[in-house]
């Protein structure tokens, strides 16, 4: 009978410490590394207004299984380009600003400046996000991305280009493997976007 009062004394004990530690538990941002690729061909004397328009079948980012690895995403994402993942307080953006601020990143990198507002000389840069998802299957990270853009200027000569990229990563343990496979196609997809090409069907020289 002491042994068996024991044995409920020692569950109900750690019952306790998971809900403490479940109570103690913090949301968390979803971390996508970009790797910004370098450029070879500045475009210092161009300017742009960057747009960015959500236009997803789904607003779901995550699919039900893909959902119960991230049991506490807060929703909002974290991007960054160092080799490791910061560490403290970092910028989170939705979905639409997380798009914009990677590729304001892009855009600046060859010598491109991001206007704050539109003006009848400033050339419109419109990203329209067609899918961003992450799923996951048996032990299989899968995750798609795309995309499309549109430059022009007046309306009258416009330069559209669409990208998409799929891929996939087994999954070790926890989700790491789900941001590092999403941090993947979101490079990959982002540098893809030819901007030279860009300008130059858009009559921008």
């Amino acid at each position: 009978m002491k042994q068996h009062k024991s044995n409920l004394g020692t569950l109900f004990a750690a019952l306790i410490i998971l809900l403490i530690l479940a109570a103690c538990a913090k949301p968390y941002h979803f971390y996508v590394k970009y790797n910004l690729v370098e450029s070879g061909i500045g475009l210092k004397d161009k300017k742009v207004f960057l747009t960015v328009l959500d236009e997803r079948d789904s607003v779901d980012f995550l699919s039900q299984k893909a959902r119960n690895e991230f049991d506490l995403w807060d929703g909002r994402y974290a991007l960054y380009h160092t080799p490791k993942k910061p560490k403290g307080n970092i910028e989170t953006y939705p979905l639409s600003g997380l798009i914009e601020a990677a590729m304001k990143m892009r855009l600046e990198n060859m010598g491109i400046t991001v206007e704050t507002e539109k003006k009848d000389d400033t050339p419109l840069f419109e990203v329209t996000l067609n899918n961003f998802f992450l799923d996951l299957k048996d032990r299989t990270w899968l995750s798609d991305f795309s995309y499309a853009v549109k430059l022009t200027l007046d309306n009258q000569k416009t330069a559209r280009e669409k990208v998409s990229g799929q891929a996939e990563r087994t999954k070790i343990m926890g989700r790491g493997a789900g941001e590092i496979l999403v941090g993947e196609i979101f490079t990959e997809s982002l540098n893809k976007l030819d901007i030279v090409k860009l300008f130059k069907n858009a009559g921008i020289e």
